[in-house]
């Protein structure tokens, strides 16, 4: 949605000092770019943005390596505040949105963590805390997390430079990336919930 806004707008942020202000957060440098990428998703901060942000501003590797341990951390932390240390007052947030944490069994918690992952809908701080409060196991937990949650990013990312640049053949790989990725989890949701149906009946 954040890449669709930007596409439409694109002159109108032209009219703006856009490059004033990658330079001014430019040198603060990445270490703290990163960190606060690392941070502030826990406390409701759209991710995509600061994706954007990271490929706007950084050459594409160091935009990649950055944001995939700042979202590894970001997932680790948010785990532990909600499933361990914070987790009354998680529990009274989520409810707040009409969600409680999902139940796993042994034979479910790989499908319900991939549905929950790859539900539109359902903001990324948001499943970091139903995840957590499910008690997943970490390692299960960063396992099917972390992939899945790079691979979303991966075109975000590629997006931003593509702004940064004017690239429109870029930007166009970009949202095909997002799209196609789009229609594969469609796919994947519809054949898990099948399974998660087939197998609750049986």
């Amino acid at each position: 949605m954040v890449a669709v806004l930007f596409w439409q707008f694109r002159h109108d942020l032209g009219e703006v000092d856009v490059q004033a202000g990658i330079d001014w957060i430019t040198d603060f440098g990445p270490i703290p770019f990163f960190a606060a990428m690392a941070v502030l998703p826990i406390f409701w901060t759209p991710v995509s943005p600061l994706l954007i942000l990271a490929g706007a501003i950084y050459e594409t590797p160091v935009a990649i390596v950055g944001s995939a341990v700042a979202l590894a951390i970001n997932m680790a932390l948010s785990w532990l505040l909600a499933g361990k240390f914070f987790r009354p007052q998680f529990e009274r947030f989520v409810h707040r949105f009409g969600y409680s944490a999902p139940e796993l069994t042994r034979g479910s918690i790989f499908t319900v963590a991939v549905l929950l992952r790859i539900t539109p809908g359902i903001p990324f701080p948001l499943q970091n805390y139903l995840l957590g409060l499910a008690r997943m196991p970490f390692l299960w937990y960063m396992g099917v997390s972390l992939p899945l949650t790079l691979i979303l990013s991966l075109s975000i990312v590629i997006f931003g430079d593509a702004i940064l640049k004017g690239d429109t053949a870029l930007i166009l790989l970009a949202i095909s990336l997002f799209l196609a990725l789009s229609l594969g989890m469609r796919f994947l949701r519809a054949r898990l919930k099948d399974k998660l149906i087939t197998g609750g009946s049986s």
